[in-house]
């Protein structure tokens, strides 16, 4: 007895606490998981924030630099000029870039003697003086001799470069006599601009106080608000690492930004570090105070849970020792009855025991009091005639009636909507939750109180609200099995239609612009065109495809891409009927079905007025951009049966629209089935062609107008078939960049172009660059250096002789990724061209920044110079422009000799064209360069 007991108590211990504790551990587990995904974020923010900034700091170091190298460059070309120098003339150009410039602490021009020794021959100092000095350097401006080493050194090396060159940094005084760390950069003073490196004997030099310059760089960062400041960090990493300059009190932190800043010859790395709280990654009192909240939740949860338990287990425990005590009073009653002839003593026990009984009964109808007003549902017992007797606290709650004064009252009239009220006047039911529980039930005749399964149902509140509801309706019979009444049991389910509503509208509608998907769009399909059969109209499908919007994504990334997406969905809303739907089946493709067609002509309508619409520019992060729509039609019945052939075949017109020009629509025809069967065919062939390096090269050279020397030869990839014929670059190409082979193709075109270059070398037939075309794909693609290198390497050719040509459009397109790729290129030593020129977006102002060899002026400039004086200016301003700026020009596309004496009139530098020759495979080449060879050679004999 006692075992049983201790287990009992064991047993309500561990539900009662059990069940607090287990609801407090997985409340906080939620908030802890809430407060680690937040602070996450914070962290994730914090970082994309700091690179930004430090990325801006260091872009802005980039320019002063290249300013200053500018400057060199002007100080180079004036002294190239020849004779004696002006000194006034001198300062007059000087003092502007010096007081422009503070970091500037002098520049000047170095001559040498006879002997070699150099010799200062003018300079200008921050305060603007001009002086002459010699012995550079004096030891009384730069007093370690190590220093002084390295300036020489320096300068020493400077003519035998193409570019100017920067020194490590020395120790010099200012003229006031104050210490300075400061750098030089020269640049060889040539005469010639023809002469190679190596033979100039005058420098132009710039003296640069470094912390004034990394000042001038950072301090508008460094100067900010204490909280938002940031550390810097410089250094040399040319050849070992250098410390140059480091911010006061800098150490590394978590938040680290580094990146290499070219100065010249030299490379140096600039470190960025968080300075204050601004870019901190502790948590921020926000996620703390999510984490306190979840904890306090937890807390009161458990509580609540514990109170809960504690009630549910004291009314237990009281039922089970009433029924215990009625059990008692019933077998009491029967004594009572069997020894109704006892004395009178036994007649006062039992009236005692009667007593008791009754105080019982009470006892027991306060506990189901009890119950009704803990329930958590909404409880309602009416009798047969539907007056309601009954009403939890729940009930008062959900319907907004209290108990007082509702009882005795009809409940249809109280809970019901009139709809319901009228069915069921009108189907003759009874009155109240009888209406319900008389309806055919599972089983339930059968069972003691003829429960009814629950069902759903439309019920009204106090102040007319309608809400959706789950009732269960219970018969109340007594022990004869009549019916005394109806107890109903009622759970409020709006959240959970309202979650089943969402769960719809996510399985048939996009996340992002809530238009129907792929799967609402093919039922759709489905049941416009079951009754478009029967209507005998038409169905039209206009499948949507977006230009542009790769570039609006690479741009100015994903959130703006998803912007436009909104935008573009919200105008095609606009263009269509009601009725008709607008589905977004993926990425930047949009599908309209347009149902009830009389004719073809309400589709070409839509498609217009979607033109239209989209033809105007969007508003994106503070700039109007446009993008423009390739629409392709079917129809059915005649383009299709079902939904699947009618999407296909729209798919199959859009193709025809973007190879037409895009921004157009197009109709399906059965003729584009087999044309796209026959791309399928060719993307296929491509890739065996790939791997069985079906591919071949054919040549094209470029001949100087003057002399007529071969100067350059374009490689050209041709794709021969076994029959003798070629596909067409114009043809495989395109195809090649939409499935991804043109990487892999362009790979293999650089190989074997640096591999037939090397043996035209090495034969001494041939030593010029050979030009290599780079596609968009390829210059996005992050190992493109690394295939370069391979491929020289590979080969063994060096990189002057390999030319990368770039279409303008390309060269504009990003033009910050642009300039620091083709710098790494100029690094390397390759040739650079941009072809196609006066094709693009840009101008001769803005290629100027790209560190560019020369310029291939398109064939459409060329092909009328002869005829058309428009084309002849166009071309001549080029050449003009061009030369200007030092950079070679090559005309594309000559066929005639009045082409060519206009261009050599032009002083153009180069052509190329089927006037020199055709396009010709590494065969014939090599035997026209070896003939070439030969004339050379015979005329240098007959001589």
């Amino acid at each position: 007895m006692i075992s049983s007991t201790t287990s009992r108590q064991v047993v309500d211990t561990v539900r009662r606490y059990g069940l607090a504790l287990l609801a407090f551990a997985l409340v906080l587990l939620v908030s802890f998981e809430r407060y680690h995904s937040t602070v996450q974020q914070e962290q994730a923010t914090t970082h994309t924030r700091f690179q930004l900034m430090a990325q801006e700091q260091i872009a802005r170091l980039r320019e002063r630099t290249d300013e200053l190298f500018s400057h060199a460059d002007v100080l180079q070309h004036y002294a190239g000029q020849g004779g004696s120098l002006d000194p006034q003339r001198f300062a007059r150009l000087l003092m502007p870039m010096v007081a422009h410039n503070p970091e500037i602490a002098s520049a000047g021009i170095l001559r040498r003697h006879a002997d070699g020794a150099p010799v200062e021959v003018l300079q200008v100092t921050g305060a603007t003086r001009l002086t002459r000095g010699a012995d550079f350097p004096n030891s009384e401006a730069y007093p370690d001799a190590d220093d002084r080493r390295i300036l020489l050194e320096a300068l020493r090396n400077a003519p035998h470069t193409a570019t100017g060159t920067a020194t490590l940094p020395v120790a010099t005084r200012d003229i006031g006599g104050t210490p300075a760390d400061t750098f030089l950069i020269f640049a060889p003073v040539r005469e010639d601009p023809d002469a190679p490196p190596g033979n100039q004997q005058d420098a132009a030099f710039l003296e640069i106080r470094l912390s004034r310059l990394i000042d001038a760089a950072f301090q508008p960062a460094i100067n900010r608000d204490v909280n938002q400041s940031i550390g810097v960090e410089v250094l040399d990493a040319t050849d070992e690492a250098r410390t140059l300059l480091s911010s006061p009190g800098f150490r590394p932190a978590e938040l680290t930004y580094a990146d290499a800043v070219p100065m010249g010859n030299r490379r140096w790395l600039v470190i960025i570090v968080p300075d204050g709280p601004h870019y901190s990654l502790s948590p921020s009192a926000d996620a703390g105070g999510q984490l306190f909240a979840g904890f306090s939740l937890a807390a009161l949860i458990a509580f609540m849970v514990y109170v809960l338990q504690s009630r549910t287990e004291a009314i237990r425990h009281r039922v089970a020792e009433q029924t215990v005590a009625l059990a008692e009073a019933n077998d009491a009653l029967g004594q009572y009855v069997n020894a109704l002839g006892e004395t009178n003593r036994l007649l006062e026990n039992e009236v005692d025991k009667h007593a008791r009984a009754e105080a019982l009964l009470r006892e027991t109808t306060s506990l189901q009091r009890a119950i009704l007003d803990c329930a958590e549902y909404a409880i309602i017992y009416t009798d047969t005639a539907g007056i309601i007797r009954v009403l939890n606290p729940a009930a008062e709650r959900l319907f907004g009636y209290r108990a007082e004064d509702v009882i005795g009252r009809d409940t249809p009239l109280i809970f019901y909507t009139a709809e319901d009220i009228a069915g069921l006047t009108l189907a003759g039911k009874p009155s109240g939750f009888a209406a319900l529980a008389v309806e055919p039930l599972n089983g339930a005749a059968d069972t003691p109180t003829g429960a009814a399964d629950p069902r759903e149902v439309t019920l009204r509140r106090r102040d007319g609200e309608t809400f959706p509801a789950n009732i269960v309706v219970s018969t109340v019979r007594d022990a004869s099995r009549n019916v005394r009444g109806y107890l109903g049991i009622v759970a409020d389910i709006t959240q959970r239609r309202a979650a089943e509503s969402r769960i719809r509208h996510l399985a048939h509608y996009d996340n992002l612009t809530s238009l129907p998907n792929r799967t609402l769009l093919n039922q759709h399909l489905t049941e416009v065109i079951e009754q478009a059969a029967v209507d005998q109209r038409r169905v039209a499908v206009l499948f949507t495809d977006l230009d542009r919007f790769k570039y609006v994504n690479d741009t100015l990334g994903h959130q703006a891409g998803d912007q436009l997406l909104l935008s573009v969905a919200q105008r095609l809303r606009g263009c269509v009927r009601d009725g008709d739907l607008v589905a977004r089946t993926g990425g930047d493709e949009f599908v309209v079905v347009l149902s009830r067609l009389e004719h073809a002509g309400g589709a070409e309508e839509a498609a217009g007025r979607i033109l239209t619409a989209l033809a105007r520019p969007f508003e994106l992060c503070g700039q109007q951009f446009t993008v423009t729509p390739s629409i392709g039609i079917a129809l059915y019945p005649n383009d299709g049966l079902d939904g699947e052939a009618l999407i296909k075949n729209a798919d199959a017109a859009m193709y025809l629209a973007k190879e037409r020009g895009r921004n157009n629509f197009q109709f399906f025809d059965h003729g584009l089935s087999e044309r796209y069967s026959e791309r399928l065919e060719l993307e296929a062939r491509l890739r065996q062609a790939l791997q069985a390096r079906e591919f071949e090269l054919y040549y094209q050279p470029q001949v100087d107008t003057l002399s007529g020397e071969i100067i350059g030869m374009e490689a050209l990839i041709r794709w021969p078939q076994p029959d003798g014929s070629l596909i067409p670059p114009d043809k495989f190409i395109p195809i090649a960049e939409e499935c991804g082979l043109i990487v892999p193709i362009g790979a293999w075109v650089l190989e074997e172009a640096c591999r037939q270059n090397q043996a035209w070398i090495r034969e001494g037939i041939a030593r010029v660059p050979v030009g290599v075309n780079l596609s968009a794909r390829q210059f996005d693609d992050k190992d493109l250096l690394d295939t370069i290198k391979s491929a020289l390497d590979t080969a063994g050719l060096a990189p002057a002789y390999l030319d990368l040509e770039l279409t303008e459009s390309l060269v504009m397109r990003n033009p910050e990724h642009t300039r620091n790729l083709l710098v790494e290129c100029k690094r390397l030593g390759l040739q650079l061209s941009v072809d196609d020129f006066g094709t693009g977006y840009s101008s001769l102002a803005n290629l100027k920044r790209f560190p560019i060899d020369r310029l291939k002026i398109d064939r459409s400039f060329i092909k009328d110079i002869a005829s058309e004086p428009d084309d002849a200016t166009i071309a001549q301003t080029i050449v003009a422009m061009a030369h200007t700026l030092r950079l070679e020009v090559i005309a594309e596309g000559v066929e005639t000799e009045a082409q060519l004496a206009l261009l050599r009139r032009w002083r153009c530098d180069a052509y190329q064209g089927y006037l020199c020759s055709r396009p010709i495979n590494a065969a014939a080449m090599t035997q026209m360069l070896r003939n070439l060879r030969a004339s050379r050679l015979v005329s240098l004999t007959a001589l």
